[in-house]
């Protein structure tokens, strides 16, 4: 049996079509909040590298800064990974809100280059120059932006 066959058939009962388009829409919404967890992962290990230079150079008030740095990516991390599936079940209504979704793939958009950006200030950290307000600040608009994005899929 192909593919199509099987799509066709699948049409056929009452509901499954919209039930498989839901369940795209969730899988798509775990894998970009996978994909978010990842490059905040990528981040924490950039940090790491830069502590690791400041723990060689004995800068212990800036090591304290960097946990406090990591520790914070690591709450948004694990909101992140830890949040429900966005849409609907099957069991409630298959009609699905276009202008919705159109803000949250904003929200997911933001939230890359949000990421992105806290990939940036933290390359800028060094054992030279270590501030990380920049890096601190970004990690806090990330945790209001997916929060805005976790209220959208609740209503």
């Amino acid at each position: 049996m192909t593919d199509s066959m099987i799509d066709s058939f699948a049409n056929l009962i009452p509901g499954f079509g919209s039930y498989r388009s839901e369940q795209k829409r969730r899988d798509d919404d775990v894998a970009a909040r996978s994909y978010l967890v990842g490059r905040l992962q990528e981040c924490k290990r950039d940090l790491q590298a830069v502590a690791t230079q400041l723990l060689e150079g004995g800068n212990f008030q800036a090591i304290s800064q960097a946990e406090k740095l990591r520790s914070s990516i690591e709450l948004a991390q694990s909101k992140i990974r830890a949040a429900v599936e966005g849409y609907s079940s099957w069991f409630e209504s298959s009609k699905v809100d276009e202008t919705k979704l159109k803000k949250v793939l904003e929200l997911d958009n933001d939230l890359v280059a949000v990421v992105d950006k806290l990939q940036h200030e933290i390359s800028r950290l060094s054992k030279d120059s270590f501030d990380t307000t920049s890096a601190n600040e970004v990690v806090h608009h990330l945790k209001e932006r997916f929060s805005r994005r976790a209220e959208l899929l609740a209503k």
